[in-house]
């Protein structure tokens, strides 16, 4: 093929890392980013507008540390309006900047420029989650498999079928205010996220009356609806199958954790877990994304402690952190099972690679859409699809 990025003509250079297999170029590295580069991959504030027309968009500063991880040499920027700057790579005088497409046609001065350094860069967090995910992506394309050891699971919608005591809960609240009426299947979209902001986004109550009917919600739900969540055909013998493939598995939910774990109790699969990860009950919001980072920071300790409050500077912020860089193993080899955008939109902030399980209550669009690694149509595919990324096999 051809290639128009500035510089191609000098990107001669070869690999000093092997991490990705067939990577020899950094026209290698162009072909297979190709397929790679995404919205998701792709800086915020240009975000909005990214389409597969400019894939190169928004990608610079990830893509030339990347280069870097690849073929060695420095990372310069060119400087950018608003004190930003556009990121290409020299590795021993071959000058190139696999991301300038996005220019069409703008030229640029590649001399005189400043030196980048990755610990300035991704001392923005959502800017490191960019660029672990890429660098999880292109493992996945260059064919690298991922070896996932610890498994995060979702509850509502992902081990049980909550919909019966969620929705007759909802029913109940909602009575409350003398909202009466409501579509059963509507009320399904409560299963997911927190009660808090459900009540404040979906019936647009002020703070004060979505507390209360939280407080209404959990009356009836503590005494009847929690019991009202069967297991999903093939759930206890995924957890079977996954356990005996020596695999390390925690339950992370937004409820609230001592309901969660009267939940798994209940339906007798609490002991295939080394944790469960969820809120305070007090708790008003909750973000997903940070309790994945409880988890795997939780994994990274290694041992049997309550995982429900971290203790103080649990989840290092540095990239550079002794702590970070072991949670950051950690990530490279964990996988978010979930049903909803949130538990995929949660795995991508944290780096963490996504199973959409298509049984629960989240549909094939949501979840491509929210960026799943993987999809699955039964708790039967997941383990195929962890079985397939086990080096072993």
């Amino acid at each position: 093929m051809g290639y128009t990025f500035y510089g191609n003509e000098n990107a001669d250079v070869t690999a000093v890392s092997d991490i990705y297999p067939g990577i020899r170029t950094p026209k290698d590295l162009y072909d297979v980013l190709c397929g790679v580069w995404c919205e998701y991959t792709c800086a915020p504030r240009l975000r909005k507008g990214y389409n597969k027309r400019h894939i190169t968009s928004g990608q610079c500063s990830i893509t030339a540390f990347l280069v870097q991880d690849i073929f060695g040499g420095k990372v310069y920027g060119v400087p950018r309006e608003g004190g930003t700057f556009h990121c290409y790579n020299d590795v021993d005088g071959h000058v190139f900047d696999i991301t300038s497409e996005q220019f069409e046609g703008e030229d640029l001065s590649y001399e005189g420029n400043p030196e980048q350094f990755r610990e300035v860069h991704f001392a923005r967090k959502e800017k490191y989650e960019r660029y672990k995910y890429l660098c999880r992506a292109l493992k996945l394309a260059c064919g690298v498999k991922p070896d996932y050891r610890w498994i995060f699971f979702d509850l509502d919608g992902t081990l049980v079928q909550s919909e019966f005591g969620i929705v007759d809960s909802v029913i109940y609240a909602l009575k409350k205010f003398g909202i009466e009426g409501q579509d059963r299947e509507k009320l399904k979209k409560f299963i997911g996220p927190a009660l808090f902001e459900s009540f404040q986004n979906f019936y647009h109550f002020n703070k004060e009356d979505a507390d209360r009917a939280v407080v209404y919600y959990r009356e009836h739900y503590e005494k009847e609806g929690i019991y009202m969540a069967p297991l999903y055909d093939g759930v206890e013998e995924m957890l079977q199958e996954l356990t005996a493939m020596g695999k390390k598995l925690f339950a992370v939910t937004a409820k609230p954790q001592e309901m969660a774990e009267r939940v798994l109790r209940h339906t007798g699969i609490d002991g295939y877990f080394q944790a469960v990860v969820g809120p305070d009950r007090s708790a008003r919001q909750t973000d997903k994304a940070s309790l994945i980072r409880r988890a795997i920071q939780y994994a990274a300790e290694g041992e049997k402690t309550d995982a429900r409050q971290p203790e103080e500077g649990y989840l290092a912020d540095d990239p550079a952190a002794d702590d970070g860089q072991r949670a950051g193993e950690i990530a490279a080899h964990s996988l978010m099972v979930g049903d909803r955008h949130y538990d995929i939109e949660g795995a991508v902030q944290t780096g963490v690679d996504s199973l959409g399980v298509l049984y629960g209550y989240g549909d094939r669009q949501e979840l491509c859409l929210a960026g799943s690694t993987y999809l699955a149509d039964s708790p039967g595919e997941v383990v195929e699809l962890i079985r397939k990324a086990d080096p072993e096999n």
